[in-house]
């Protein structure tokens, strides 16, 4: 019998991917509220926070769409 891994190369690439692209999106939006023409210590923490929340939200939102795949694999030696 043959054990299946549960993180293929392919599903790394994508992982990798998803990562890459909510730290784009985050980036576009610290960037983005860097351009309101006044750079301060606080404008400063508070974009970095909202960039950090875009990265969580998007990474999430992929995740969500995994989670059935890897939990099952993950969950498996607990007796339902």
């Amino acid at each position: 019998m043959v054990k299946k891994e549960l993180i293929t190369e392919e599903n790394k690439k994508e992982i990798f991917y998803n990562v890459v692209n909510a730290g784009l999106a985050g980036g576009l939006v610290f960037l983005g509220s860097l351009t309101s023409g006044d750079i301060t210590f606080k404008g400063l923490c508070v974009a970095l926070l909202a960039s950090l929340v875009v990265v969580l939200t998007k990474f999430k939102n992929y995740w969500e769409t995994e989670k059935p795949e890897y939990s099952k694999k993950l969950l498996n030696f607990i007796p339902v």
